[in-house]
């Protein structure tokens, strides 16, 4: 072989050789659930919220392996998959879990060290999701809530902030599909706002566009908590983006990477409204901006 050509060859071995110490270093490892852009756009904000120079490794929840969780500061997923991949493992690092529900989180194996492990929930706290539709719906007096076999301990706290705030909760158990016309009848003996919760065994990509139709039809509008929800019929959402819940973990990373200790599992911090007025028009309902309701709900959050 010319003396050239096995240069490069050794030059190629020891940048390949570096690249791997590089990832087995990095103080932190990053594991997504899937490639959607949700999960990208996570842990693309992530990055960007971490101290400059952090070294981090990211990898896709399969990849994941015993000898990747070792010699970390701190383990991050994004979505339920890479939770319970990393929850199985049992790693001694931190972890910060994101984009993923309160009942799955609470599903996962639990940790050695509870005081190692938290999680940045996608659920809306309810006190907010109330203080949201007092805002944008003051006439409204029932709240109509579904409670599915993951929800029922989240269905509860909706009904008891509904009540402080002077609401009047109507509930009924779903605890398949073949429930979910009768529980809809139920709950639309008169009309009333129906909070969905993101319990996927009662508010799923099948069931949607049912719940939104007949609740329509009783004159009934629905808060859903994502902006899909909104585009699909829902007259409010409220939800926490991707890029807010990035920021978030990020700022929990900068606190165990400087030595402190991480914050206890929480909902998001900051949150989205968007608005179909068009639904809300044909109902007979005025509604303000999503900006203008969020400003609003901001607000009331941080005179209490």
């Amino acid at each position: 072989m010319p003396y050239l050509a096995l240069i490069r060859l050794f030059v190629l071995a020891l940048a390949v050789c570096a690249g791997g110490q590089a990832h087995a270093g990095a103080a932190v490892l990053l594991v997504l659930g899937d490639e959607t852009d949700a999960h990208q756009a996570t842990a693309t904000a992530f990055r960007l919220g971490l101290p400059p120079g952090t070294t981090v490794e990211q990898i896709d929840w399969p990849a994941l392996t015993a000898e990747r969780l070792r010699n970390r500061q701190l383990i991050v997923s994004v979505g339920g998959q890479a939770a319970r991949a990393i929850a199985e493992a049992a790693p001694s690092a931190a972890v910060v879990h994101t984009l993923l529900t309160r009942a799955a989180f609470a599903r996962l194996p639990p940790a050695p060290d509870p005081s190692m492990v938290t999680a940045i929930f996608l659920d809306q706290p309810a006190a907010r999701q109330i203080a949201l539709i007092r805002l944008a719906l003051p006439e409204a007096r029932r709240l109509a809530l579904l409670a599915g076999p993951s929800s029922g301990e989240l269905v509860d706290e909706l009904a008891a902030a509904a009540r402080q705030q002077g609401m009047e909760p109507v509930r009924a158990k779903v605890s398949s599909d073949r429930d979910l016309f009768a529980a809809l009848q139920q709950v639309f003996s008169e009309p009333a706002v129906l909070l969905a919760t993101p319990d996927p065994a009662v508010f799923n990509s099948y069931t949607v566009q049912n719940v939104l139709l007949t609740a329509y039809r009783h004159r009934s509008p629905v808060v859903g908590f994502s902006p899909a929800y909104a585009r699909a019929g829902a007259a409010l959402a409220l939800y926490a983006t991707p890029e807010q819940i990035g920021a978030q973990a990020a700022a929990a990373a900068r606190a165990v990477l400087a030595g402190g200790r991480l914050p206890p599992p929480a909902p998001a911090r900051e949150f989205e409204v968007s608005v179909n007025k068009n639904v809300a028009r044909s109902l007979g309902i005025a509604l303000g901006d999503g900006q203008t309701l969020a400003r609003a709900l901001r607000r009331e959050e941080h005179s209490r």
